[in-house]
């Protein structure tokens, strides 16, 4: 009678952590979608103490990761990222994940041995070989890059991001008539994104036609005025100018929204 006993509760026991295993999940997923990461860490590291099995820990430990991820906290989610891929190193998820985390924290060559990973059993996966071929360009292997590009163009004929990085291919190359023509299309179709402003003011100052590049970065202070990177970079054309009293007004509107955003 008591070994039956034992047996019961146990069972009962088993039937409580997978439920209480469950409800967390639950809980945290609710949080992510809330935009309330630090909850959802709370969550999935409880989660991650109450799996039974290999596949409950790393799904608790790829989320942990995310929503550290998701905070700012790149040191953290790299930690738990490659704590889930000790324990399932082929997720190629997970190790696209941990690779754009690298990029983040300029650790180019661990970012390019994920991304060959994943391309060697997913030869077109595209956010892969996009990331690859930008790595390529700024490490200056050309013609690696290119060869990723053509792959690009393959699958992903129009895209934007695509042929964005065929142009910085191309400044990169210096050659930049190539570059601007490219980038002014883009513009042209596109022109309510800021980004493609700079990436041409980028260019053009690189070209030493510094009045069109800072044309370009009031256009895109015009489209994103909260962004404290683009006051920076008229700044520093403004130096280059000679115009020393608009570079320093620059500089001051770049801390001042840096400041804002703090609060």
């Amino acid at each position: 009678m008591r070994t039956r006993l034992t047996l019961i509760s146990l069972f009962f026991v088993i039937i409580a952590t997978a439920q209480s295993y469950n409800e967390v999940c639950h809980k945290g997923i609710e949080h992510i979608k809330n935009n309330s990461f630090k909850e959802a860490t709370l969550c999935f590291e409880k989660a991650a103490m109450q799996s039974s099995n290999n596949r409950e820990k790393v799904y608790a430990l790829a989320n942990l990761a995310y929503s550290y991820h998701a905070m700012g906290d790149i040191v953290n989610a790299l930690d738990n990222y490659d704590k889930a891929l000790e324990i399932t190193p082929k997720e190629m998820t997970l190790l696209q994940q941990r690779a754009n985390i690298y990029l983040q924290l300029d650790s180019t060559e661990l970012a390019l041995n994920d991304y060959n990973t994943i391309l060697q059993h997913e030869p077109s996966n595209t956010g892969a070989l996009l990331c690859r071929a930008h790595i390529y360009t700024n490490t200056g292997s050309f013609e690696k890059a290119w060869d990723d590009y053509k792959e690009l163009q393959r699958w992903l004929p129009d895209n934007l991001s695509v042929q964005l990085g065929i142009a910085m291919l191309y400044q990169k190359e210096k050659r930049y008539d190539t570059g601007l023509m490219i980038m002014s299309s883009l513009i042209e179709e596109n022109p309510d994104i800021a980004e493609l402003y700079i990436a041409r003011s980028n260019l053009e100052r690189e070209r030493g036609n510094n009045e069109l590049a800072v044309m370009d970065i009031e256009k895109a202070i015009e489209l994103d005025p909260d962004n404290a990177n683009n006051y920076l970079l008229l700044s520093i054309i403004y130096e280059k100018m000679g115009k020393k009293e608009a570079a320093n007004k620059s500089r001051e509107k770049a801390a001042l929204l840096e400041r804002d955003k703090g609060f």
